[in-house]
């Protein structure tokens, strides 16, 4: 009961806080990782032209990098929009390949910027340029993210030209890596802590 002239307790004026539930958002990476699966499933059911395989692979590189970068530590943060833009940037030297061939190929069949290469230059600017750090580091492990994929899949990387050779990896260790990526981010997403939801009594 309220005293006369007086106000209510101050523990009733209070809102309760209520702590909302980080499941929905710890679900993300699972559906992320069935959209990969679903994408590689339907790219292995037939022989596509090349503009689907395209739209079929794009995405799958983008989730990838993005299940990788959700499950690395809340520091490297402000590189993830460019680590994205490059993860899927790279393919643009397929513009070159396709007009030109072997002279712009490596072994594997793939371009010869499709390579640490790639990586190591796009490092070496970001310790250069001051400026342009963040978006360079950025650019250089979408890079490295993208060459994981391709590791996995199609005729291989010329990963350390210009020595010789095309690296590849078995399809199931990329699923594998994929699946320990997805439990990390999941376990990080847990432990996030979230915005509490301002209730009345």
């Amino acid at each position: 009961m309220t005293p006369a002239g007086g106000s209510a307790p101050a523990d009733r004026q209070r809102p309760e806080r209520r702590a909302r539930r980080p499941w929905g958002r710890a679900a993300l990476p699972f559906v992320a990782l069935a959209v990969v699966a679903v994408l590689d499933l339907v790219a292995e059911s037939r022989r596509w032209p090349l503009p689907v395989v395209g739209l079929l692979d794009e995405p799958a590189h983008l989730i990838t990098a993005g299940l990788v970068l959700v499950a690395l530590p809340a520091g490297t943060r402000p590189l993830w929009s460019w680590a994205l833009v490059g993860a899927v940037a790279i393919d643009v030297d397929h513009g070159p390949l396709y007009l030109y061939g072997d002279a712009v190929a490596g072994d594997g069949g793939r371009p010869v910027t499709h390579s640490m290469a790639t990586v190591l230059l796009l490092l070496a600017a970001a310790a250069a340029v001051r400026r342009y750090r963040c978006a360079l580091a950025g650019l250089a492990c979408g890079v490295a993210l993208h060459l994981v994929r391709d590791l996995a899949t199609g005729p291989g990387v010329p990963l350390l030209w210009p020595l010789p050779g095309a690296a590849q990896v078995p399809y199931p260790l990329y699923a594998a890596a994929l699946v320990g990526v997805t439990l990390v981010a999941v376990a990080r997403q847990l432990r996030t802590p979230t915005r509490s939801v301002v209730t009345r009594p």
